[in-house]
């Protein structure tokens, strides 16, 4: 997750475009259970505004793990975008190390922002009666009604 600033200087380019998939080691999810099963698309573009590096992109990923209504598979797409600031000041809050813009902070924090606490198997599921324990989108509640 690298961006190059030597090279597009050296290229007498103020912009690339970017695009690619990333596997991340750190559980950035706060969804018990949850996981990025197919990696972390991201893209988007990064220009060169005198000493400084914008970059506009997009993360894409899929989270899968259980219904937290019934407790079945579900899935959820989720594209956020972000915006970060390069420089190479010594405070910068994104730096500009020895050439090289490192897209992981703003990437994981776009993630751990835009993940959602609920995921669903579907948009209506009823999930699971309190009662008897039965999972409503499958069955009939067993429970005797007083």
């Amino acid at each position: 997750m690298i961006i190059d600033v030597n090279k597009l200087k050296q290229r007498g380019e103020t912009e690339t475009r970017f695009s690619f998939v990333c596997i991340t080691e750190r559980q950035l999810l706060s969804l018990p259970g949850a996981e990025i099963p197919d990696g972390i698309t991201v893209s988007g573009k990064a220009e060169l505004k005198g000493k400084k590096l914008l970059v506009n992109g997009v993360v894409s990923y899929v989270i899968t793990g259980e219904c937290s209504r019934c407790l079945s598979p579900a899935r959820a797409a989720v594209s956020e975008e972000f915006i970060a600031e390069y420089s190479e000041a010594a405070d910068a809050e994104f730096p500009i190390k020895a050439g090289l813009a490192d897209l992981t902070v703003p990437v994981e924090e776009t993630v751990i922002t835009s993940s959602p606490s609920v995921i669903y198997c579907r948009e209506n599921c009823k999930g699971i009666c309190v009662g008897c324990g039965v999972n409503l989108n499958e069955s009939e509640c067993k429970c005797k009604n007083e």
